[in-house]
């Protein structure tokens, strides 16, 4: 399953009003915090770049627009578009992907760094942890967070309940709940070092078709 993915350097975006729709720009306008605003209109930009590259559309007839749940929905031409997308920042870089119709996707990019033992136990149950290195926990952070944006739930769940053993997802509680809600896709997981010093996931789900 195919993934188009779009890198941004935040410390190189155009002006907002350059990019951003109308409903866009009454949202960003409540943004008080500089980083969040950056990381925002960053995620936008590279999610647009994708959106534009598939349908042609200008990038202020795109817009990602929030909603209650957390979850944003695409519209493109003031329709809703039934692309798979995900959208994911650190450091300094926002990430955004693109995949098609019937499908899910989530992505996650982390900043390779080390964190506390506590932090893992925390985090991470007792099976995850079949390494210990920086790197490693790192990487199954981002593949845990990849996880739980296929289920489309925030950060509502348990971390327990979606793990990531050997790069195979498993769910349990109100995660296997949500995965059954959307159909149970099959899922594949890839993990690399997209930005140097820095490890991501794509997590991309596709409903078998059942043969009668």
């Amino acid at each position: 399953m195919s993934c188009q993915l779009k890198v941004v350097d935040l410390n190189c975006l155009p002006p907002a009003e350059e990019i951003l729709g109308a409903k866009e720009s009454a949202f960003f306008k409540t943004l008080r915090f500089p980083k969040r605003r950056t990381e925002w209109l960053g995620g936008r930009l590279a999610l647009k770049d994708l959106v534009q590259q598939a349908t042609g559309a200008a990038k202020k007839e795109i817009e990602i627009l929030p909603q209650t749940s957390g979850k944003p929905l695409l519209f493109v031409g003031g329709k809703p578009s039934s692309l798979a997308f995900s959208i994911t920042h650190s450091h300094g870089f926002a990430v955004a992907g693109l995949s098609s119709e019937g499908t899910f996707l989530g992505i996650d990019l982390e900043k390779i760094a080390h964190r506390i033992d506590a932090w893992a136990k925390d985090f991470f149950h007792p099976t995850e942890l079949t390494g210990t290195d920086d790197t490693f926990l790192t990487a199954l952070w981002t593949q845990k967070e990849a996880l739980v944006k296929v289920l489309g739930t925030g950060l509502s769940l348990n971390s327990y309940d979606v793990r990531c053993v050997n790069g195979g997802a498993e769910f349990y509680g109100a995660a296997w709940t949500a995965y059954q809600k959307i159909g149970c896709p099959a899922l594949e997981i890839e993990t690399w070092e997209l930005v140097p010093g820095f490890m991501f996931t794509q997590a991309v789900g596709k409903i078998n078709p059942v043969i009668l």
